[in-house]
């Protein structure tokens, strides 16, 4: 019993210690011009390059596999010190505390770097709907090029040409160049994410781009390079949406190209249905078979999933990218449409 009471005075010492550095870098990165982008650059990616190696070579979800196992062992603590509740208290203050600074390392502070777009461009950019018209005529074009019979990858293939792409897009976008981990394929917790409307998270906890391994085939290799962007230190939703767009269809694998016009249909399209209904319509007759199937079982999958969990689950994202400095929430997701038609009409430096 003295050597238990003896180790809680450092528990409490090494959680305060590592909640006072978390809190700095976090007021440093809003406050400091230039540091959290110097942080990203210098820092993160060295981070990344380490525990991204060491939890990438785990061919299962090692973050997947803590949610699983870390609540069985707070409670076998909690079981074990229920004579002692103030030293249990002291092991899930220690545990907390080093979740935040590894939160706050791996994630927190580039909420505040540099942005991959110009947001002064993006803020001013405006399209008529006979842009966006075109823009969708364009898309359907590219989806009656694609390779309809090329299969989605899984497991390996699938994190390995994820890698591959988002490499190759780095050869044109230097800030993107660095060490990809293998993104994994949750499988415990895909019905949970399904269930909330979740295609993919990144674990700052673990250095881990996860997906969806439940969802159908065409989401997954847009998610895939979408969750490897914020590994590159790319946390805003609606940036990480348009650097997965660009792996996929700058891709040498076929079904990512696939992949990526599809999600440009989706979000494009969407916007031109809203505007113009006719004239989306009149698109839609021009789409490939294959686009239609995969788009229907894509709406089907997630609207059977819309549950009270996905609802909350919208509220609670909303709120976490406002307090990270995402002004727009969980709208910020919408940003692809615009960002894609910068790219197609070459609308000012991205």
């Amino acid at each position: 019993m003295e050597k238990t009471e003896s180790r809680a005075p450092k528990a409490v010492i090494i959680s305060v210690i590592l909640l006072l550095i978390a809190a700095v870098l976090l007021i440093a990165a809003k406050n400091i011009p230039g540091f959290a982008e110097w942080y990203s650059v210098n820092i993160y990616s060295a981070i990344t390059d380490t525990i991204g190696r060491v939890t990438g070579a785990v061919p299962i979800s090692v973050a997947e596999g803590a949610v699983c196992i870390l609540p069985l062992i707070i409670i076998a603590d909690i079981v074990h010190c229920r004579k002692r509740l103030g030293s249990a208290f002291m092991h899930i203050l220690l545990i907390a505390s080093v979740l935040f600074f590894l939160y706050a390392a791996n994630c927190g502070i580039n909420y505040h770097r540099n942005t991959f777009v110009d947001q002064e461009v993006l803020s001013n950019a405006k399209f008529t709907e006979d842009q966006l018209a075109d823009f969708c005529e364009y898309i359907v074009d590219r989806l009656n090029e694609c390779e309809s019979s090329s299969e989605y990858p899984q497991g390996k293939g699938l994190s390995d040409a994820a890698r591959i792409s988002m490499n190759k897009l780095s050869e044109d976008y230097p800030s993107l160049r660095g060490y990809y981990p293998a993104p994994k394929q949750l499988t415990l917790l895909s019905r949970a994410f399904s269930n909330m409307g979740v295609s993919g998270i990144y674990s700052p906890f673990t250095v881990e781009a996860n997906i969806n391994g439940e969802m159908p085939g065409m989401e997954k290799p847009f998610t895939s390079c979408h969750e490897l962007s914020h590994l590159r230190g790319y946390m805003n939703e609606g940036e990480a949406n348009y650097i997965g767009w660009l792996a996929c269809i700058g891709s040498d694998d076929p079904s990512f190209n696939r992949s990526g016009w599809l999600i440009a249909w989706m979000h494009a399209g969407g916007a031109l249905r809203r505007i113009d209904p006719e004239r989306y319509e009149r698109l839609c007759e021009q789409l490939p078979s294959y686009a239609v199937s995969e788009t229907e079982e894509n709406s089907l999958f997630w609207s059977s999933h819309e549950t009270k969990a996905s609802e909350v689950q919208d509220r609670v994202n909303d709120v976490y990218l406002k307090a990270n400095d995402q002004k727009d929430g969980i709208q910020s997701y919408g940003m692809l449409t615009t960002l894609m038609l910068m790219n197609h009409y070459n609308a000012g430096d991205l």
